[in-house]
């Protein structure tokens, strides 16, 4: 064998094993983004969840609109209306942002850089989120409670304020910690998979 067709042959091996590379790389990238999104899925459906409940509520509070005759739950009816589809469309957009990372078509540095700002609008998104859940927890009964029809009772009554409400609002309160604990492990696994493609 003469040293020209070594040569052609070495550096037909050599591109073999380029593409082979290059091959597994994109595979091995591929993988990666799929295991990112399912695990990302532990916030994401939990979120869709929820806020089909809230638009629901939101759906049922316009559509019953017509029939407050209290001003005041005319107001807590359209924040409570408010908040329930704002803060659903602001954390589906910010999971969404954390998702779509393009994770393979840019350096891993940019990739982390990018799920960093997104972690951060995220955790703000459930900040906000839980803040707004205490006060849709307040805004949304009087409304109900006059559709109902008992609502000066409920609403008049003393322990209905001071029993009832801080109730909820307490365990609002231990149930947005635990629900924000899962999703920070989510996170948290998620970023480390980010790092471990460095």
């Amino acid at each position: 064998m003469e040293l020209d067709e070594m040569k052609s042959l070495w550096a037909d091996l050599s591109l073999q094993v380029e593409k082979q590379d290059k091959i597994q790389k994109e595979l091995l990238m591929e993988i990666t983004r799929q295991k990112f999104r399912t695990r990302l899925n532990g916030i994401r459906i939990p979120e869709l969840l929820s806020s089909l409940v809230c638009v629901g509520y939101a759906v049922y509070l316009l559509s019953h609109f017509s029939d407050f005759e209290l001003w005041y739950n005319q107001i807590f009816a359209l924040t409570t209306i408010f908040m329930m589809i704002a803060l659903p469309v602001a954390s589906l957009a910010a999971i969404k942002g954390m998702r779509n990372l393009p994770i393979g078509s840019e350096t891993p540095a940019a990739i982390l850089d990018k799920f960093t700002k997104s972690k951060i609008r995220f955790w703000n998104v459930q900040r906000y989120g839980v803040i707004s859940g205490g006060i849709v927890m307040v805004t949304i009964f009087p409304p109900l409670a006059e559709l109902s029809g008992s609502s000066h009772e409920k609403i008049l009554n003393p322990v209905f304020w001071m029993v009832y409400i801080p109730t909820g609002l307490v365990f609002m309160y231990f149930f947005s910690r635990w629900v924000l604990k899962k999703y920070k492990g989510v996170v948290d696994s998620s970023e480390k998979m980010i790092r471990e493609i460095e």
